[in-house]
């Protein structure tokens, strides 16, 4: 075995595993779909991704296992054609550190034969990263999120806090979104304008994961965020100009959606649901509507808008861009029993069942924002507070912020601007925190359990 950019280890204590994986049935012979001339090197663009390339006699499929100790633990996606040439991305890895591998052989995903186990160190991060502090425990999965502040980067976050992955970009934007694609090979992320006057030059950008593939595709005038659909189809927020009866500029919003083959088509308008006469919003410096989220409900066939200056969030039916319900302030369906908490520009929401998540940036007094969970009855159309938390010490995020409701009940809360993640546990205690250094902020975040498709929260 060779290991390139990393100082070279005898086999290790896998050793004896591999030996008995690459005795055959007959005989003791050797397996022919043994993984030999195993070669391990760092990506030249992610100092934290390992391409371990090795070949086999006969056509196999095959994975590599791989971990911070000689134990291992984790392991890529098995390979989905039989080859003689083989390669695996091994993401995951802390930086400046060791990473134990080995390269598998496998039968309808069970192993039979590997390598001995070997390692390899990964680089350095890049200067200008924030330095992360996390405490406490209970979050297992990753995050993949922007990081805002005098560097400007999308990373992948792991539960300890460590940067594992990231993926610098010059580009004069804002970058707010960031998802792993659902075939499991890249990562996307928006590349927008939304301070100021939106950019005609906005992008949807994608970046293979080991690194060596950057492309993109122009959608003029993106904002905040997007969402990609099980085949492949991107759905984006847009600002869109109109005139009004007196000639006066109307700033709305509008979906697009990119189909895998690259063809955009406009699937709602602001106009769709709303007049801007009848319903103006309250921050015209702002735009008219400034829509800032958006979710997606396959099930229903349904998009989820987030509208800042309405104080509103609306279900869009996607088939025909019609709004099924509208909650909030300005143009709400629903109505809220007297003395219930309100939400005030509020930006990302997370709806589940009958429930909805609300990051509510300013309808709290003071300097301070906090979620706010709902029941809805669609039925009679009201909306009853059922939750709401806010963070210890409080902390105030003037945009952006995103919760979670997670598998289990418990609760993922990102205060964006504030520099600061926190999971809470079902009883809405606080048990894990992540936080940047001063001067830094976190976009809009994406939760995973895997960086192999698979795991990603809704």
């Amino acid at each position: 075995m060779r290991v390139a950019h990393g100082r070279h280890r005898m086999p290790l204590a896998g050793s004896a595993l591999a030996a008995a994986l690459v005795l055959g049935a007959c005989g003791g012979a050797p397996d022919a779909r043994q993984p030999t001339d195993v070669v391990a090197t760092l990506s030249e663009q992610i100092a934290t991704v390992v391409l371990v390339h090795w070949t086999t006699s006969v056509p196999a499929t095959g994975y590599v296992e791989y971990g911070p100790t000689q134990q291992l633990g984790a392991r890529t996606a098995v390979e989905t054609a039989a080859s003689l040439d083989h390669t695996a991305v091994v993401l995951g890895l802390k930086a400046d550190a060791p990473a134990y591998f080995r390269a598998v052989s496998a039968d309808n995903g069970a192993p039979v034969a590997s390598s001995g186990v070997e390692s390899i160190r990964t680089g350095v991060l890049p200067v200008g990263l924030p330095a992360l502090t996390q405490t406490g425990s209970g979050y297992d999965g990753f995050v993949v999120v922007p990081i805002l502040g005098a560097t400007t980067a999308v990373v992948i976050i792991d539960s300890r806090g460590d940067i594992v992955w990231y993926h610098s970009d010059d580009r004069q934007l804002d970058f707010y979104r960031a998802r792993l694609s659902v075939d499991g090979k890249s990562l996307i992320y928006n590349a927008a304008k939304i301070s100021g006057e939106p950019s005609p030059s906005s992008e949807l950008v994608r970046v293979s994961l080991d690194g060596t593939q950057s492309t993109s595709i122009p959608v003029p005038f993106l904002a905040h965020d997007f969402v990609e659909h099980a085949d492949g189809t991107v759905a984006a927020i847009a600002f869109e100009d109109r005139q009004d009866a007196a000639g006066n500029l109307v700033r709305g919003n509008k979906l697009v959606e990119i189909a895998p083959d690259g063809t955009q088509s406009t699937i709602w308008t602001s106009w769709n649901c709303f007049d801007p006469v009848a319903t103006p919003g309250d921050d015209p410096k702002q735009g008219w509507t400034f829509a800032n989220a958006l979710d997606y409900d396959a099930a229903a066939g349904a998009y989820y808008v987030g509208l800042r200056n309405f104080s509103s969030i609306a279900k869009v039916n996607r088939a025909t861009g019609a709004c099924e319900w509208v909650l909030g302030t300005y143009g709400s369906t629903f109505t809220f029993a007297a003395g219930a908490p309100r939400f005030l520009h509020e930006h990302q929401f997370d709806v589940h069942g009958n429930r909805i998540l609300i990051m509510d940036n300013d309808g709290a007094p003071g300097d301070e924002s906090r979620v706010l969970e709902y029941e809805l009855d669609v039925t009679a159309k009201t909306a009853t507070p059922v939750w709401s938390y806010m963070a210890n010490p409080s902390v105030y995020t003037f945009v952006l912020g995103e919760p979670d409701r997670l598998a289990d009940g418990s609760t993922f809360v990102n205060w964006s601007t504030a520099g600061q993640m926190e999971r809470l546990d079902p009883g809405g205690a606080s048990v894990w925190k992540l936080n940047t250094d001063a001067g830094f902020a976190f976009g809009f975040q994406t939760l995973t359990t895997s960086l192999y498709g698979g795991g990603i929260s809704p």
